[in-house]
């Protein structure tokens, strides 16, 4: 199938999934340096699906708060801006691309938890970089995936190929995808990214955490850090991975974040540490 046509398609899909009008206010106030926490919490509140979740969320064992969470306000003050936010937006991404029509090639529920998974690992490992917004590189890393729901669920029958040698052969998704489609799920993934107007510092994980050299030079830090939580994600075996040879992680690890082998060692036995609280996450979205 030809790559052009695969773009015209997904720009002609009519159903294509819509975030609710919350993830835009909440994407305006985040890049509103004059924005409060006061106003993050009222527009999160309005929402009541969105609300509910994130207080279930904030009070689950992922976040570990020993004092229950009863507010959204209380949430913002206990949690920070930053993960507020990061909830909010998983929330709403998960319920517009959780609605499963029709046949679907692969298990969306091990696909989620493996997102969740690299949400994670992503996280900590820009907590061990000394990172202060850990949440939006959570929300990159619960993302990096989105394209493979889109390419499933509207190219089914091509994709059903894809999955189909990715089990029978072992290959990697990217590999089985650009010989079948001729495109892979990150360039998907990130137009859907840029059409729901999500700013650059997540478009560029989605679009490149397999491709480094085509991040954009501001947030190539936020793609390698990504595509290293995508690799010990499924290293830990958390989720859907369908590979038994996976890949050692770029060079541009140890030359863009300058971890160690220790450093990421040791974030390799924090990810393995939350592997119960990742599925606690998904039952919580799913709820």
């Amino acid at each position: 199938m030809d790559r052009e046509d695969i773009r015209l398609g997904i720009r002609n899909i009519r159903n294509l999934p819509t975030l609710p009008v919350i993830v835009s206010r909440i994407l305006e106030v985040a890049d509103d340096s004059g924005s409060s926490a006061n106003e993050l919490a009222g527009l999160v509140a309005r929402d009541m699906s969105v609300s509910a979740k994130v207080l279930n969320l904030a009070n689950s064992a992922f976040y570990g708060f020993s004092r229950r969470i009863t507010t959204i306000p209380q949430a913002v003050v206990v949690l920070g801006f930053d993960t507020v936010r990061s909830l909010a937006l998983s929330v709403s991404v998960f319920e517009s691309l959780s609605r499963n029509e029709g046949d679907v090639s692969f298990d969306r529920e091990a696909f989620w938890i493996h997102s969740i998974g690299c949400g994670t690992a992503s996280r900590l490992i820009a907590k061990e970089l000394g990172y202060r917004d850990s949440g939006t590189f959570f929300v990159a890393g619960l993302l990096h995936d989105l394209g493979k729901i889109i390419l499933d669920t509207y190219f089914s029958e091509q994709y059903s190929e894809v999955v189909k040698e990715m089990v029978e052969e072992e290959r990697p998704a990217l590999e089985a995808e650009t010989d079948i489609l001729n495109i892979d799920h990150a360039e998907v993934g990130a137009w859907l990214a840029v059409r729901w107007k999500f700013p650059e510092i997540l478009v560029t994980p989605i679009a490149a955490h397999h491709n480094l050299l085509a991040a954009e030079e501001e947030f190539v830090k936020e793609a390698v850090i990504v595509h290293l939580a995508n690799i010990l994600t499924k290293r830990a075996g958390i989720g859907l991975c369908y590979e038994t040879d996976i890949a050692a992680p770029s060079d541009m690890v140890a030359s863009d974040l300058k971890l160690t082998n220790d450093q990421i060692s040791k974030i390799e036995g924090d990810l393995e540490g939350e592997r119960d609280q990742i599925n606690e996450f998904l039952s919580y979205l799913s709820g």
